[in-house]
């Protein structure tokens, strides 16, 4: 693969072809949208395309695609402060 190749959502870390695919039906096409958008925003955009899909873990996915980290390395401080901003967003405060 040479340094030419685009960069797509499944080469983010955390994120593979299902979740790649769902980020794009909410109508986040690239690694730079989701990266300008951040992780609790586009949990937000994919629980209201695949409410019952859309599960906590996928939002720690999100913020480690966003920020390098594999997902399960994330402490349970930062997955908590996920989880409050992600439920604060949703509720539209």
């Amino acid at each position: 693969m040479g340094d030419d190749q685009p960069v797509v959502l499944e080469r983010m870390k955390n994120l593979g072809p299902v979740s790649a695919a769902r980020l794009r039906s909410a109508g986040i096409e690239t690694p730079e949208e989701l990266r300008r958008l951040g992780a609790v925003e586009a949990y937000a955009r994919l629980k209201r395309v695949f409410p019952a899909e859309t599960t906590p873990t996928l939002l720690y996915m999100l913020h480690g695609a966003v920020t390098g980290v594999r997902w399960h390395a994330l402490s349970e401080e930062s997955r908590a402060a996920l989880r409050d901003a992600a439920a604060r967003r949703l509720l539209g405060r």
